[in-house]
């Protein structure tokens, strides 16, 4: 696949173009606070094993939802399903301006375990769409550069969050996340 059909793709289908914008900023949420709460958590509990746990949380919470997020897709309207899920999520990240104090901590792991549990229902509700947006031709473009935005938002997202965060605090870096979903919900609508 050249550059040509990728670029085409993105400029020429305003549909696929506005949920993978959506998808960028959707993964920078979900990106975005990582640093911010395991700052938050060590901070608050001066403990390694406390911000693995948040690690532990991150990577369970959408696994456990895995076997119900493609049933759900495959049953409900999949853009009212992807616009719920940014809402909520950008609801959920405002709860963690609660957590303040080291017996807050489990509301943290509680919020993170929520965010990314309903990430684990955005991303197949995303991918099920994609073959009623793109023509079958354009099917495989449109794979990739999913896969290749979930990567680089890996990457850009935890360095502008761990930015946010050191440079202006945690507080901001969580009020920027849930703006990201709020946005990525403009986006898809």
């Amino acid at each position: 696949m050249s550059n040509n059909q990728y670029w085409r793709l993105v400029r020429d289908n305003a549909n696929f173009r506005n949920l993978w914008i959506g998808q960028i900023v959707s993964l920078l949420g979900d990106w975005f606070n990582l640093i911010a709460s395991a700052t938050l958590i060590a901070v608050l509990t001066g403990s390694g094993a406390a911000v693995g746990g948040l690690f532990v949380v991150r990577m369970i919470a959408p696994f456990l939802v895995a076997p119900f997020a493609g049933v759900l897709a495959d049953r409900v309207n999949r853009k009212h399903l992807l616009i719920a899920t940014d809402l909520v999520r950008g609801v959920v990240v405002l709860g963690f301006f609660l957590v303040r104090e080291p017996g807050d901590v489990w509301l943290l792991y509680a919020l993170t375990a929520v965010q990314l549990g309903i990430s684990g229902f955005f991303f197949p509700t995303r991918n099920a769409l994609l073959p009623d947006l793109v023509d079958r031709a354009d099917l495989g473009a449109a794979n990739a550069l999913s896969s290749a935005t979930w990567s680089v938002m890996l990457a850009l997202g935890t360095a502008l969050g761990g930015f946010v965060a050191g440079g202006f605090g945690v507080t901001v870096a969580f009020a920027v996340d849930a703006l990201t979903f709020f946005v990525s919900a403009l986006f898809i609508l």
